[in-house]
């Protein structure tokens, strides 16, 4: 566990010895692959983007709860992935899936370790359907889908993505990307 984690466990009221790690519902492949569709995700993330729902019937956008995790969580689980809540964290999802990002970060990390076909990489390798956070120093604290990746090239072109509560469409991230960007995951197809 990086300092970083620890540190935040503590603001959450965790000792980091007790903490679980999120789970990650899956169909395991052999050798070492997840089952997942990117292109179900991808569409989950096309249809869902502009509403205020989610297949669950859920939605959140008031101060300390927001939809972001929320929606990619949906988004994931409709490619195959379904992610729990870890230790010390809650969710409001009928579904019962993660609502923070700490959480979906935490598992995708726990996966890339374990499956071939889910990876961890940096914003410059990102493609459209790859899962990406933001953070603000202390923690993950916006999840979203690259619909266009970012032209590094450019400063000026900013990556497009699909998001819930900042309600962007394959809509520009604007110049955070850059400034607050901390990781991003691929998980490519295994049927």
């Amino acid at each position: 566990m990086t300092k970083l984690e620890t540190e935040y466990l503590k603001q959450m009221g965790i000792e980091p010895e007790n903490y679980v790690q999120p789970m990650a519902e899956i169909v395991p492949l052999a050798p070492r692959k997840v089952k997942f569709s990117n292109w179900k995700a991808i569409t989950y993330a096309k249809d869902y983007c502009g509403q205020t729902a989610n297949t669950c019937g859920a939605y959140y956008d008031q101060p300390g709860k927001t939809d972001c995790a929320h929606f990619i969580a949906h988004c994931l689980s409709a490619g195959g992935i379904a992610i729990k809540p870890g230790d010390g964290s809650t969710t409001d999802c009928p579904a019962g899936l993660a609502m923070r990002n700490t959480d979906l970060v935490a598992a995708l990390t726990a996966l890339a370790t374990d499956y071939d076909n889910v990876q961890e990489l940096g914003i410059s390798d990102a493609i459209i359907g790859d899962i990406g956070f933001l953070n603000n120093l202390i923690r993950p604290s916006h999840a979203f889908m690259i619909c266009e990746p970012v032209n590094l090239g450019d400063p000026l072109k900013p990556a497009k993505v699909w998001s819930h509560t900042a309600a962007r469409c394959c809509g520009d991230m604007g110049a955070e990307i850059r400034q607050w960007f901390a990781t991003m995951f691929r998980i490519t197809d295994a049927q």
